[in-house]
């Protein structure tokens, strides 16, 4: 029995010189030697947590297990088939990995922030999103701001923006700091990472969770910081949408219309912060500066991103040409379960509602309100994908890129005269024989 060991090495771990090391160089060039430590500490770890006599006592599984997700970010990119330096052990080492983008912007910890692996409901979880964006709107106008007073010297250095993007970038983030200034917010994290696991365990830690541990980019490049705020504010904001269309789907079931439309109106104003948040990385950074670090981040893809696609299939179904992409990302594959005649999206209960009752035109509005920000967002998704990539190269996620995008922008709950659009072309689920899907324990859009 090895769990004691593994134990005391996991908790002695320290976090703080992980922080300060990625930082320093970049997640990218990690030491190789600390991330297979990483890697085999969470092999350790995650057989030590299953062993049939292994005993803990309550606080201490609850640190083990968010050791666990940091420590499998860092497996997952110490994968010699993602392009790392390691080799020796992982080499060895079997068991499907997933896709680049949950462990490059560290997914699985921010959904551990947000709550939404507890089963939470659709109103706790849209709290804490709000509280996690004032916070990480916040931290990254401090960040520019020492950038641009040049108190910022360590994190972030390489190809700093113009004087212009960089007034730009401040005046824009400012505005979503007054725009988010009334909603409940966290405590500040401590000035310097904590050493220990157990300082970022439970609400007491969220904050430091998101300052040291959330945000690591591949490089020292100043816009893939940047980059990976904007990854994280659409993860959050995408998360508080899917849990109010998911809330305004069991109100339509139950015929409670009213509150029906409250869900999807906080939707709405959740897609707007969304919007305008891509709109600061559109007007500032430059084509020049997202391919000095675009390398770096290897197949990770806003296509792999669970909770946008989850979203997409509860407002619209599965769409028939999204099931082959699906069935291709194991964190995905369980969305085409969705695949069934008792699935209902939130257009097919649209189409649904009683046209005698006022409240259904309260519905009908704030559902337009929503599809047309998601829209707008999936435009400028569309031409950031045409401005970044080089014409006819692939995306990164393994996608055709633009074209891809340009194939799904229009799917949308309402045409442009604002009538329902139709059902799409009934799809059935893929044969699976031969060709499994990496389904999640849990078959929660949530989880």
């Amino acid at each position: 029995m090895k769990a004691p060991s593994v134990v005391r090495a996991v908790l002695d771990f320290d976090v703080a010189e992980y922080v300060s090391t990625t930082r320093a160089v970049g997640r990218h060039h990690l030491d190789p030697e600390l991330r297979n430590r990483m890697a085999e500490l969470y092999l350790d770890l995650r057989d030590a947590l299953h062993e049939p006599d292994a005993v803990f006592d309550r606080r201490e599984l609850r640190v083990l297990r968010f050791a666990e997700l940091a420590l499998q970010s860092e497996w997952k990119l110490a994968d010699p088939s993602g392009g790392t330096d390691c080799a020796g052990l992982l080499n060895t080492v079997s068991g499907p990995r997933g896709k680049r983008y949950q462990p490059y912007a560290n997914v699985r910890l921010l959904n551990q922030v947000l709550g939404t692996r507890r089963g939470s409901s659709d109103a706790s979880i849209e709290y804490r999103c709000r509280q996690t964006l004032r916070f990480l709107v916040r931290s990254w106008l401090e960040y520019e701001r020492r950038s641009s007073n040049g108190t910022e010297t360590t994190w972030g250095w390489q190809r700093p923006l113009t004087p212009d993007a960089m007034s730009e970038r401040l005046d824009r983030l400012a505005r979503l700091r007054q725009d988010t200034a009334d909603w409940p917010s966290l405590p500040r994290p401590h000035p310097v990472p904590p050493a220990r696991w157990h300082h970022y365990v439970g609400d007491a830690g969220r904050s430091d969770t998101l300052e040291y541990l959330v945000n690591l980019p591949q490089t020292q490049h100043h816009d893939e910081n940047a980059f990976l705020r904007v990854i994280h504010l659409t993860e959050v904001t995408t998360s508080g949408i899917l849990a109010r269309t998911l809330g305004a789907k069991t109100w339509l079931e139950a015929g409670r219309l009213r509150e029906a439309a409250m869900c999807l109106e906080r939707a709405a104003a959740l897609a707007s912060l969304q919007l305008d948040v891509m709109r600061v990385l559109r007007r500032t950074m430059s084509v020049e500066n997202f391919l000095g670090f675009r390398k770096e981040t290897g197949d990770a893809s806003a296509v792999q991103m669970t909770s946008s696609q989850a979203l997409h299939v509860h407002l619209l179904g599965v769409h028939p040409l999204k099931v082959e992409a699906l069935e291709g990302v194991p964190e995905n594959a369980f969305l085409l379960f969705h695949l069934n005649d008792r699935f209902r999206p939130l257009r097919s209960l649209l189409h649904e509602l009683p046209t005698d009752r006022d409240e259904a035109a309260q519905v009908l509005a704030a559902a337009r309100d929503l599809d047309e920000t998601l829209y707008a967002w999936r435009r400028l998704h569309l031409g950031l994908a045409h401005r970044y990539l080089p014409k006819d190269s692939m995306g990164s996620g393994g996608t055709s890129g633009a074209p891809y995008l340009a194939g799904f922008y229009q799917d949308r709950l309402f045409d442009h005269a604002g009538e329902l659009t139709p059902h799409p072309v009934p799809v059935t689920s893929p044969a699976l024989e031969g060709r499994p899907v990496w389904a999640r324990a849990v078959f929660s859009p949530m989880n």
